[in-house]
């Protein structure tokens, strides 16, 4: 009997615990509920009035400018290679390379003993002839001669004149003269060489200066054509430019390159020697005094671009018309108030109307 009576007294006990600990559990779970339905619901407002983060900065007034980079080299402006016009040997080298003259100033001589010689043996046929037609001639008018022997010698001394004036031709072409002013570029012959006719001698230049750049074809075709702007770097700190003057009408060379003519303008410094490299930039498009902004603003697709202006915390679409773009900023056209700064960060992520914490570049580098 108290076996029986205890294990109905466990029995009872342990039907109150489970009954007990349904209505604990049953308790916990509608607190637990309530506080996360709570909870979700207060943080999905909070997700949407959140700003978004973005990177501001102000538009600027720039002028931007499309280049195609290339390396020139120098020439004179006009080169000619002066050629020997008669077989001799280079005596002299009147002017040094580098060293400028004026049009008709002696460069070189060249030396021609045969030339000499043919110079004194016309001179002495001159001489005779014309000295015997004189004596003819005052013999005829004393009745001492026949007309016809005067007009012999006569013929004879003309003839000889002009044997020594052909001569005379011959010696002056020894000289090497400068066909116009100038500087001496190269010596292509040295003192002491024999020279046939056709030889070149001395290579002048004008002192003006070009550049001539290759350029490939698919930067003519982008629009390097005459009248384009090349802007030409001479040094640390000058920089000049000029339309392009020429493009050869052919390419050549494996790259297929067209040879482009700049003329260097005159600065008062010093040109660049004939032979030197310089930076050339061709000057394709160039907007002045441009209302830019950094690309990296510009969203939307390339039909149709936009910005957001970030006023009081909130971003504002505005539709752009893109120009010219370099070193990272692109040329606007869009209705600005010239204060407000415009998104450069997330922009995909704004709307027009969208709250915006707005981070200035300023913040970002203290």
């Amino acid at each position: 009997m108290k076996t029986h009576g205890n294990n109905r007294f466990a029995a009872i006990l342990a039907l109150t615990a489970a009954a007990a600990l349904t209505v604990l559990m049953a308790g916990c779970a509608g607190d637990g509920g309530g506080a996360g339905g709570a909870d979700t619901a207060a943080a999905g407002a909070t997700s949407a009035e959140r700003p978004v983060a973005a990177r501001v900065q102000q538009p600027e007034y720039r002028v931007l400018e499309n280049r195609i980079s290339y390396v020139g080299t120098v020439f004179a402006g006009q080169e000619v290679r002066v050629i020997s016009r008669v077989q001799g040997t280079l005596s002299a080298q009147a002017f040094p390379e580098g060293e400028r003259f004026e049009q008709g100033d002696l460069l070189g001589r060249l030396e021609s003993p045969e030339i000499d010689a043919a110079v004194e043996r016309a001179e002495s046929e001159m001489d005779y002839w014309c000295t015997r037609h004189e004596t003819d001639t005052r013999l005829v008018e004393q009745g001492a001669l026949a007309p016809e022997q005067a007009q012999a010698s006569e013929r004879a001394c003309r003839s000889a004149r002009a044997g020594f004036d052909e001569a005379r031709a011959q010696l002056d072409k020894t000289r090497v003269e400068a066909p116009f002013a100038g500087e001496v570029l190269d010596w292509l012959a040295e003192p002491g060489q024999p020279l046939m006719p056709g030889q070149p001698v001395v290579l002048i230049g004008s002192p003006a200066r070009e550049v001539r750049v290759d350029v490939v074809e698919e930067d003519i075709e982008r629009g390097v054509d005459v009248g384009t702007t090349a802007a030409m770097r001479l040094g640390a700190e000058t920089v000049v430019e000029a339309p392009v003057t020429r493009v050869a009408p052919a390419s050549s060379g494996p790259a297929r390159a067209f040879a482009v003519t700049v003329p260097i303008p005159a600065t008062g410094a010093s040109l660049p020697r004939k032979g030197a490299s310089i930076s050339v930039d061709f000057i394709l498009e160039r907007a002045e005094d441009a209302l830019a902004v950094p690309s990296r603003a510009i969203a939307g697709p390339v039909a149709d671009p936009v910005v957001f202006v970030i006023s009081d915390g909130t971003a504002h679409r505005r539709s752009v018309t893109t120009g010219v773009s370099e070193g990272g900023w692109t040329a606007t056209d869009f209705d600005w108030n010239g204060t407000d700064p415009v998104a450069v960060t997330n922009v995909r992520s704004l709307s027009d109307g969208a709250s915006v914490f707005p981070v200035a570049k300023e913040a970002l580098s203290q």
